[in-house]
């Protein structure tokens, strides 16, 4: 038994036979009937700490800047040279320790690598060591018993040969080498457990690779040139679905290479294919100091509809079973940006052929479900579910026609400014998203559109995966399909949260102001529409009036409207002077503040905690 910091090694019946030479010993043979090595990976640090803003947004507690050094990233820079020192001193010492002719043969190889709950067990295979034209190889493979057990199927074995040079020729450094050659071989002949890393059927899952991975002489870049395939990959992951994916067919083929120290990575080709669905990229990326930049293509060749939603398992589209499209679609694009002046630099560029249309719909997914009353399932304060009935006929249920017009008024400005000129999802907004998640180095902001948020509430869970942003894609693509713009906008004003258990305006207006929908004055409407990406905080003081700040804010809402020419003059001026109270069904009427006070000055909801795309043009 050998313990080496995270990693615990024992041996069964281990032969060593040692000869002396020229005054020293060297082995002459090493062998063992099995070696088991389990290595537990450590874990990822924690993000940043961050300390909340006022508004509720958040910001890193503690961020360095460019000026300031970094020791992990000037650790980084010498991570590849560690690494081949190491390799190398490990194989000198090998290779000095080895007699000539020397044999070192093992067949039962077996490892556990665990990073917290998950593990992945490989083996047992066999290894070998030898040398070879001054370097020393190593070999591991499936054991021949594990092979002739998988039968006639498995076709061949997976190799990782690894070539470590121990005498540098012309005192020239050299370049390690691994290869990973082989396959079609299944999962389980390499040892993988049902259940290991979210894996299933492993017996039925293949692999094959033919991959090279090379680090440099200096140490300072791994390239990879290779490609593979997985087919009938079964996994459970709630990050890519709530259901088990089951029969995946993924390939890949890639030739990059990459700086160790995370300066530079360019990928010459890249290409993932998942049956008839296909993503090529080509690009590179640069980081120095503060800055990183991009500069790269992306395409998904044009290919039928149908053709990539059969191509997708079903446990990821499982709302979607039933469903048929007709048409093709295809995307062109172009990504460039530096991180330290994206105003200037950020350019994201995309031509779409799109022209899917849906041909069927199962009858439990179709649109005509919603023109009478219908069940449906949404979330208490706790989180538990509950059913409610929804739909033209039931007592909440509000016509467009008697709903207040500033009520959409207020959506298309908080939510959802380019509404009427998309077909469900909106270019700029997705861009200015992507910009401003740059801007603050993660997830601050994204770009839902009113369509493709009304068919998370029809349709969709509130888990986040993978699996759900395809289902609300196609989602929204039938939602505008199927209906007009005012439809798409009375269902959603009709089935959307507004507070814990008050779904739909009509309930909403009762609920905080004590009118009905078509009674909304500008303020309340704004006021109502601006607590929709977090409906459960509420923004009264203890008086009942709207606090000074959100007050600031709803006023700045009603600038953006009127210079969107979504309000007329006298509009503006009334609810610039309106106090929105809770429980008070009229606006209370005070005279105009002066310009600035409490307006674009107020510091309040950045921008960042926006559902939508309120600020862009």
């Amino acid at each position: 038994m050998l313990s080496l910091g995270r990693a615990a090694f024992s041996v069964r019946e281990g032969r060593l036979v040692l000869v002396r030479e020229q005054g020293r010993y060297q082995a002459s043979e090493l062998a063992a009937a099995a070696i088991d090595a389990e290595v537990a990976f450590p874990e990822v640090e924690p993000e940043p700490q961050v300390a909340p803003e006022r508004g509720g947004s958040t910001r890193p507690a503690q961020v360095k800047t460019a000026a300031e050094p970094s020791d992990g990233y000037d650790a980084g820079q010498n991570r590849g040279v560690v690494l081949r020192e190491a390799l190398l001193r490990t194989a000198r010492m090998i290779d000095l320790a080895l007699g000539e002719g020397a044999r070192v043969d093992v067949a039962g190889v077996t490892a556990r690598l665990k990073r917290r709950a998950e593990m992945l067990n490989l083996g047992p295979g066999s290894l070998a060591v030898r040398r070879e034209a001054g370097s020393l190889v190593v070999e591991l493979s499936p054991g021949e018993a594990a092979i002739a057990t998988a039968g006639a199927d498995a076709q061949q074995a997976l190799t990782f040969r690894l070539r470590v040079p121990v005498s540098d020729a012309n005192d020239t450094p050299q370049e390690i080498v691994a290869d990973v050659q082989g396959g079609p071989i299944w999962l389980s002949t390499l040892g993988v457990h049902e259940g290991d890393m979210g894996l299933f059927d492993v017996a039925r899952t293949s692999i094959v690779s033919r991959a090279r991975v090379v680090l440099s002489a200096d140490g300072q870049t791994l390239g990879i040139d290779g490609e593979g395939r997985l087919k009938n990959l079964s996994l459970r992951s709630k990050a890519l679905a709530d259901e088990p994916i089951a029969g995946l067919d993924l390939a890949w083929r890639a030739k990059a290479n990459g700086k160790l120290d995370g300066s530079r990575i360019v990928a010459e080709d890249a290409e993932i294919d998942l049956g008839a669905l296909r993503l090529i990229a080509r690009g590179e990326y640069e980081h120095a100091g503060a800055s990183h930049r991009v500069r790269g293509s992306f395409e998904v060749p044009l290919s039928a509809c149908q053709s990539m939603l059969d191509s997708v398992p079903r446990g990821v589209v499982a709302k979607l079973h039933g469903m048929r499209l007709a048409g093709s679609f295809g995307i062109e694009g172009k990504l460039r940006f530096d991180t330290a002046s994206l105003d200037r630099t950020f350019s994201l560029d995309w031509g779409v052929s799109n022209t899917c249309r849906v041909t069927e719909m199962p009858p439990e997914l179709s649109v005509d479900r919603f023109k009478r009353a219908f069940q449906r399932l949404v979330y208490g304060p706790g989180g538990q579910r509950v059913e409610i009935e929804s739909g033209p006929g039931t007592a909440e249920w509000v016509p467009y026609e008697d709903i207040s017009r500033f009520m959409e008024v207020a959506v298309l400005t908080t939510e959802d400014g380019g509404f009427h000129r998309h077909h469900g999802f909106d270019e700029e907004a997705i861009k200015n998203s992507i910009r401003e998640n740059l801007r603050k180095r993660r997830f601050v902001r994204g770009a839902s559109t009113v369509s493709m948020q009304l068919a998370k509430n029809l349709y969709l869970e509130r888990t986040k995966s993978v699996a759900r942003k395809l289902q609300e894609t196609l989602l929204t693509m039938y939602l505008e399909q199927e209906l007009t713009k005012e439809q798409i906008m009375e269902l959603y004003l009709n089935v959307v949260e507004f507070g814990p258990l008050v779904y739909g305006i009509g309930a909403a207006a009762r609920h905080y102001f004590n009118a009905s929908a078509a009674q909304l004055s500008l303020g309340q409407a704004l006021y109502i529409a601006s607590i929709l990406p977090n409906p459960s905080v509420q923004h009264f003081d203890a008086s009942g009036e709207v606090t000074p700040a959100w007050s600031g804010y709803l006023r700045k809402l009603m600038q953006i409207a009127h210079r969107r020419h979504r309000i007329s003059d006298e509009e503006l001026e009334k609810g610039l002077q309106e106090t929105v109270v809770r429980g008070s069904p009229a606006p209370h009427l005070a005279p105009r503040q002066p310009a600035g006070d409490g307006g674009e000055a107020v510091e309040v909801r950045p921008e960042e905690e926006q559902g939508g795309s309120w600020m862009a043009p």
